[in-house]
């Protein structure tokens, strides 16, 4: 069975790479597609107007390519239509034959799935946030609030009139047609596939939940005393949708005394680095800059608590499997679906979306009582974490019922 993985998103990476390397191992051929934002000198190959790059990642094989010139930012970040990537896209698939195409994230990625239809090869697609009904792909209002739904693009124009309605009504119509095309649509978490069924109703979405790789997993076998210092720790993207802002607020409070707050990870966004860089100057905030997945072990063994404090509708955020995975209890903000992972006061702890008070009142407790935290880790030894090839095994039972 020959694999090909079309990718561009790094909040997809740890699902894409975890599932390529299970493919490989279990004696198929597998090549993952992505775009890259690498300097012009770092492509080796052109085609057309592409320029491309094929290396080797983990002994997994991948193609990264990049326009010559600037498509320009809705064709980049909004679109999933891309007329200069048609024949590259169509001369890849030529060359390698693949028997199924599987979608990791639609972003720049279109044109393979317009080729796949043209040339019928079967694909499928696993959704991992809400880029096909949502040009932003995090499903957040203009006003900075979680969407409750395009409704076919209709709600965009009053909840987001900064993008061309036309455009969006012109887009739903194409995600349409690509999701019902796919051979299988799969969704991490059964709160993703009922948003999803709830904008497209004929849409049959299977659910398959993430799997670890267990071997960078490192476990975090503190025992606590009564006046043990925490270590909290937030580990993602600094965007304002992932909430950092929220925890940053509730850390502040005069009421959190005696602990500390790593925070790893980058974003872009010069004005809210600057927010994040300016809380820093507290002595107990410490900013960790970004890591490599093969770290998270290593960080998660060092720390007390993971904090996610998201204000979007989550998917399911990987780095939750991974504190548990590690015995890390996690602290959550209540959205999409992290409460299919997180019970309240069980493996840890849930409080509501935006509310730094509840937050704060969270963290004042542990700090006073650190003890609570050896119940939550002793409940989460107890859990049966989920492999990367358990996960694969449902993916493989997919690929196999195409030729049934």
């Amino acid at each position: 069975m020959h694999q090909f993985f079309p990718e561009t998103y790094t909040g997809t990476e740890n699902f894409l790479l975890n599932l390529s390397g299970q493919v490989k191992t279990n004696g198929h051929d597998v090549k993952v597609i992505t775009h890259s934002f690498q300097p012009d000198s770092y492509f080796e190959q052109i085609y057309e107007n592409i320029m491309y790059k094929e290396f080797l990642y983990n002994d997994i094989p991948i193609i990264a390519y990049k326009h010559i010139n600037d498509p320009g930012p809705q064709t980049l970040y909004q679109s999933l239509e891309d007329t200069e990537l048609t024949g590259f896209a169509d001369m890849i698939f030529q060359k390698e034959q693949p028997d199924i195409i599987h979608v990791a994230h639609p972003i720049r990625m279109g044109e393979f799935i317009k080729v796949s239809i043209k040339r019928n090869i079967p694909y499928f697609i696993t959704l991992t946030d809400f880029f096909f009904m949502c040009p932003k792909g995090i499903f957040m209002t203009s006003a900075g609030l979680p969407c409750l739904g395009a409704k076919q693009g209709d709600a965009c124009r009053t909840l987001c009139p900064e993008i061309n309605n036309e455009f969006v009504k012109y887009r739903y119509n194409q995600s349409k047609n690509m999701l019902l095309s796919a051979k299988k649509v799969i969704a991490p978490s059964f709160f993703l596939a009922k948003m999803f069924q709830k904008e497209f109703p004929e849409l049959d979405i299977k659910v398959i939940n993430y799997g670890i790789n267990k071997e960078k997993c490192i476990q975090n076998n503190t025992v606590y005393t009564k006046d043990q210092r925490l270590t909290f720790c937030y580990a993602g993207s600094h965007y304002y949708h992932k909430g950092l802002h929220v925890l940053i607020k509730a850390f502040l409070s005069p009421k959190v005394e005696k602990a500390k707050l790593k925070i790893y990870g980058s974003g872009n966004d010069e004005s809210y680095n600057n927010m994040i860089t300016e809380s820093s100057k507290n002595g107990n905030i410490e900013l960790c800059g970004v890591y490599d997945e093969m770290d998270v072990g290593k960080i998660f063994s060092g720390v007390d608590v993971l904090i996610v404090p998201s204000i979007w509708h989550e998917n399911c955020p990987f780095v939750v499997y991974e504190a548990l995975a590690c015995g890390l209890p996690v602290i959550a903000s209540d959205v999409g679906g992290i409460t299919e992972i997180i019970d309240d006061c069980r493996n840890g702890f849930i409080f509501p979306r935006s509310n730094s008070e509840k937050l704060t009142k969270i963290l004042r407790k542990l700090i006073k009582e650190p003890k609570l935290l050896n119940r939550i880790k002793n409940n989460i030894k107890n859990e049966k974490v989920r492999t990367v090839q358990e996960e694969a095994n449902e993916y493989f039972n997919l690929y196999q019922s195409m030729n049934n």
